[in-house]
């Protein structure tokens, strides 16, 4: 009997007891509510019993998908060691290739991405943009000012009408290296990725893609900091910036300018709460704060504090290929005769409209 059956059942007994208690027959009645208390004791062992079978459904599916993972993992690891010729039908099927390099399985793109969560990213901020080709040209417009024109029948169009800009990128590699035995097998290949490569790929993953949004930003960045003494003047360039680049921008600064925000108080010695935290993120004057190392963003001037006023969006374009590729080199390690196990991701950074990127940077009081 279905849930829904014995469902109904209760509701016909409800309706059986309540005719009773009009007629105010007590024992027939009681007689009843004892019919549907039996009832709904069905009813809670029919939906236990549902929710345990739904469980193992859900598990075998999770199963099922972890063994197609990692079956998928294993042939393009046997493609980068063995090469095309010694897969199965079933593992020529599973495996995508690109450039002679194998596209690692979307269970190991989303495993990058949760370790990924644990370390500041700015090109979540950035105008993520897929590409299908390492070349190329896309165009692009910037933000704000832009009007629709008005067309009357037999108008004749000019380039002017279309008001963007093309963009050229040209997508790099950027991965880690590890040297393997000439005779691994892809069962200890697969290891090596998953144990190895896997948790240093996101932090380094990161580290890589901050350098190259920071060469950006500080290389296109106007300098604000001419008579700034304190965070008010980080605020007073925050307050600056145009109102159509106002929504994306963020504030970015290093630990040393962090700490700054932080420690600063009133006359009164009360801490000022500069730094509002609002599910799990940092604000500063209601613009994400995100802090990188002393090392990723070093200041000018020793004991100084700086900080990167900047809308990512609009001015770096992410250019990324879909997922990540795993191949081998022999040419690495050629004086031990090993290979060298890669894996690797692609993108490229451009830069655009640079209307929302200023630098500010002083000496704190002592």
């Amino acid at each position: 009997m279905t849930v829904q059956e014995l469902r109904e059942l209760i509701g016909q007994k409800t309706e059986e007891i309540n005719g009773y208690l009009e007629s105010r027959d007590a024992d027939k009645a009681e007689e009843a509510l004892g019919e549907k208390r039996k009832l709904q004791k069905l009813l809670a062992v029919r939906e236990a019993e549902d929710d345990e079978e739904a469980r193992e459904l859900i598990g075998k599916k999770t199963e099922k998908r972890t063994a197609a993972a990692t079956g998928e993992l294993r042939a393009a690891v046997k493609y980068a060691l063995k090469g095309a010729g010694t897969l199965t039908e079933e593992e020529r099927a599973a495996v995508n290739i690109d450039n002679n390099a194998a596209i690692l399985p979307e269970q190991f793109v989303n495993d990058i991405q949760v370790l990924r969560e644990g370390f500041p990213s700015l090109k979540e901020h950035c105008h993520i943009v897929r590409a299908t080709s390492n070349h190329g040209k896309m165009p692009f417009a910037k933000i704000g000012g832009k009007k629709l024109t008005k067309y009357k029948s037999g108008t004749k169009l000019t380039g002017e009408a279309a008001n963007t800009e093309d963009i050229s990128y040209n997508i790099e590699n950027y991965g880690a290296l590890v040297p393997i035995a000439n005779d691994l097998q892809e069962d200890e290949a697969v290891n090596i990725i998953q144990d190895v490569i896997k948790p240093d790929f996101a932090e380094a993953g990161v580290n890589s893609e901050n350098d190259e949004i920071l060469k950006i930003v500080e290389a296109e960045a106007v300098n604000k900091s001419t008579g700034v003494t304190d965070w008010r003047g980080v605020k007073k360039v925050i307050d600056g910036v145009l109102p159509t680049l106002r929504a994306k921008t963020i504030v970015i600064t290093n630990l040393t300018g962090y700490v700054y925000l932080q420690s600063q108080e009133d006359k009164n010695g009360r801490n000022l709460d500069l730094v509002k935290t609002v599910n799990g993120k940092d604000y500063f004057q209601n613009k994400q704060l995100i802090t990188l190392s002393d090392e990723a963003i070093t200041a000018a001037t020793e004991g100084a504090v700086v900080f990167y006023v900047v809308n990512l969006y609009a001015l770096v374009k992410f250019f990324e290929r879909k997922g990540y590729t795993v191949s081998t080199d022999k040419s690495v390690f050629f004086e031990s005769d090993e290979l060298a196990l890669k894996v690797q991701e692609r993108f490229d950074c451009e830069k655009l409209d640079k209307r929302a990127d200023f630098k500010v940077e002083f000496t704190p009081a002592a």
